[in-house]
């Protein structure tokens, strides 16, 4: 559930689209974030960009280098364990919600997982990453909480920067993962909630690791 855009301030409004591009792919892990340009985008004040910038900083996706300015945030092996342990208490919080998984939010976990299986069909790697998101995205938002929402969404953009740690995404976005999450959605479609627990716990353990071992991989690359 996202808050109202009509109820948003403009420093959360561009913070929010900022957060999007991040979560798309179209801002890259490294990519600095040039105030005036941005500015000028939004046809917003520097003032304004400022603190949206201040906001992406507070929240984990951006980096202030004295001097130097303001980049999409980078992140090292030590940072999945945060975000992995983040992911685990609301995930599963989510997925011990199973009777609350209707007809709607079921049929559009189904559609992203075709969308998915589509990608990967035409080699759009970048697009299965943040459809793999939408899922869970999609699975949390079962709890109707906005503040878990905004939360949740932060993590996400968080995992799409380590997402593109290496050269290419072929790397991380294998059709492994898009199988898992379509037991994942079997089970609950099912009713079967606690394999749909089991395979959510066994999915982000084994996901954890295959991240780990990328970012260390081009961590120590020269």
């Amino acid at each position: 559930m996202k808050a109202d855009a009509a109820n948003l301030s403009v420093v959360d409004l561009i913070g929010n689209r900022l957060r999007e591009d991040i979560i798309s792919g179209r801002l890259a892990s490294g990519e600095q974030l040039i105030e005036v340009d941005i500015a000028d985008a939004y046809s917003a004040s520097r003032n304004s960009i400022r603190e949206v910038l201040h906001l992406l900083v507070r929240d984990g996706l951006a980096t202030a280098i004295r001097h130097r300015g303001v980049f999409v945030r980078t992140f090292c092996e030590g940072d999945l364990q945060d975000i992995y342990t983040a992911r685990r208490i609301v995930q599963l919080s989510a997925i011990r919600s199973g009777p609350a998984y209707g007809p709607v939010l079921l049929d559009k976990l189904g559609g992203i997982i075709a969308q998915a299986r589509q990608a990967i069909e035409q080699g759009r790697w970048q697009d299965v990453g943040t459809l793999s998101l939408a899922f869970h995205q999609a699975l949390v938002s079962v709890l109707g909480s906005c503040l878990i929402d905004e939360f949740f969404l932060n993590i996400c953009a968080q995992l799409r920067l380590i997402f593109t740690t290496g050269p290419d995404e072929r790397i991380v976005q294998k059709p492994m993962w898009v199988e898992w999450e379509a037991r994942i959605y079997a089970c609950l479609l099912k009713g079967n909630y606690a394999e749909a627990e089991s395979e959510l716990t066994a999915y982000l353990a084994e996901s954890q690791l295959a991240l780990s071992r990328i970012v260390r991989r081009y961590e120590e690359a020269p």
